[in-house]
């Protein structure tokens, strides 16, 4: 019988340490500073956006929300092949339809994180381990909803900095605008954004920016316009191509306009001249 490999105690450290060699690793210093004009993050993970993470990475950013260390053993791996032959991600017309349903019976389950509760007596230390306590829980939720009850999710941000920078402006902010595409207002917007807004202060407002808007007709942006009126949602269709045609025309207006004044300033020197010459 093979002997048993003695566990290697430094192994998770080792990893960590080549996966971030060069970077500054977060202290308890991080955590006392949280407002969105301050360095309060680690710079190699402040703002930087994850959406997909391979098993290991993921495994590890989860141990290091925890706090926890791992250990593992040598000679003990196992590799596992999918099927690589067929694309996972493309459903049925059934399938489809299954999953549809799914999401629509757990909308309410399908939400944005929300910040934990905090106050004038809570200490940096203290909100930044409830905030990571919070996101990890949020993190179990959809994990279950995908592996246990069978939920088909799009990539979501797996970054709790993202995630803090959102909470901290929404908390400062006044008016909250979505930006969501003309062709489909609905698939862009967040329902549960406009909601975690007013659970902050029922006096934030919230409204869409509806962009592309070039691309609809007149007879469709009345019929947006109807439906979010009739719905309660301020609105303001808007069209960045349009915008911009309309600053580039503007500049250019006031680039003839200077150099018309550049000329006619030039002309009436050259008048000038001529007349003292003549004199």
């Amino acid at each position: 019988m093979p002997r048993r490999a003695k566990v290697n105690p430094s192994l998770g450290k080792s990893i960590i340490r080549s996966r971030f060699e060069g970077k500054r690793r977060p202290t308890e210093r991080d955590t006392e500073l949280h407002t969105t004009d301050m360095n309060d993050g680690p710079s190699w993970t402040k703002l930087q956006s994850i959406t997909e993470q391979r098993d290991l990475d993921e495994f590890l950013h989860t141990a290091e929300l925890a706090g926890t260390e791992f250990t593992a053993e040598r000679m003990n791996v196992k590799i596992i092949t999918g099927d690589q032959t067929t694309n996972p991600y493309l459903l049925t017309a059934a399938e489809e339809k299954e999953a549809l349903r799914k999401h629509s019976e757990r909308r309410s389950m399908l939400r944005v994180p929300r910040r934990p509760a905090w106050d004038a007596s809570t200490t940096p230390s203290e909100l930044h381990r409830a905030e990571r306590a919070a996101f990890m829980d949020w993190r179990r939720e959809l994990a279950h909803l995908q592996e246990d009850e069978g939920l088909l999710l799009t990539p979501f941000e797996r970054n709790l900095e993202v995630w803090r920078q959102l909470w901290r402006v929404l908390e400062r902010s006044h008016l909250v605008v979505q930006i969501v595409d003309a062709r489909n207002p609905l698939v862009f917007r967040s329902e549960d954004l406009a909601e975690y807004v007013r659970e902050i202060d029922g006096r934030k407002k919230c409204m869409l920016l509806i962009n592309k808007a070039d691309m609809l007709t007149e007879r469709q942006r009345a019929a947006w316009a109807d439906y979010f009126e009739g719905e309660g949602i301020a609105y303001l269709f808007f069209s960045a191509k349009t915008s911009n045609e309309e600053l580039q025309e503007e500049l250019e207006r006031e680039e003839a306009a200077r150099l018309a004044a550049e000329i006619k300033q030039s002309m009436v020197v050259s008048l000038g001249n001529s007349a003292s010459g003549d004199e």
